[in-house]
């Protein structure tokens, strides 16, 4: 087995769909005692979550057809002008992933163990779901917790304001942004 492992480097971003970062959260359903997982795909200029997947397990086949939706819903062809970022679980080291990812001729950061602060908007957004979602809800079964953060996902997209973007929703600033309505310096990740 190849390791080919690319460490991050700091990077400057100044469009939408340079950079992604992404990583697995879990949630608990009360109702049925057990854990279920949500992938997030949050791309860095305007925290927008990409794409996402919500399941009761999160495995190295979700996490390829999540990422490969996420480029057809972004309209993504040309690989060569996006970077995506991770850490160094199982699901992002695993051959299926890595060799799909090599078949995309795209660019697969990781972070070095222990630093999560080089994947510090995934982790921001995995703070936000938490205090915003999973320790105030309570879900019955996995369809309460799959509506219920379904429902999220589209709030935190379309009306949660971000500080760091002006006060607006990230597809607010998106469309802002595309305007030429609103512009921000250049975000280093």
């Amino acid at each position: 087995m190849k390791n080919n492992r690319k460490i991050c480097t700091n990077k400057n971003v100044d469009g939408p769909n340079e950079l992604w970062e992404f990583d697995i959260k879990y949630g608990y359903i009360h109702g049925e005692n057990r854990h279920f997982y949500i992938l997030a795909f949050i791309d860095v200029f305007n925290r927008k979550l990409v794409n996402f997947h919500i399941g009761l397990t999160c495995k190295a086949i979700d996490l390829k057809y999540t990422f490969n939706e996420a480029l057809k819903k972004e309209n993504i062809t040309d690989n060569k002008s996006l970077t995506i970022r991770s850490d160094n679980g199982p699901q992002m080291t695993s051959n299926m992933f890595r060799e799909y990812i090599e078949t995309l001729e795209l660019e697969h950061e990781f972070i070095p163990p222990g630093e999560c602060n080089k994947n510090a908007h995934v982790e921001s957004f995995n703070s936000i779901i938490e205090s915003d979602l999973l320790q105030v809800r309570y879900f019955r079964n996995f369809e309460d917790a799959y509506k219920q953060t379904m429902d999220w996902m589209k709030f935190y997209n379309e009306k949660r304001i971000h500080g760091s973007l002006k006060m607006m929703s990230p597809i607010d600033f998106t469309k802002k942004f595309y305007d030429g309505e609103v512009t921000i310096e250049n975000v280093v990740a």
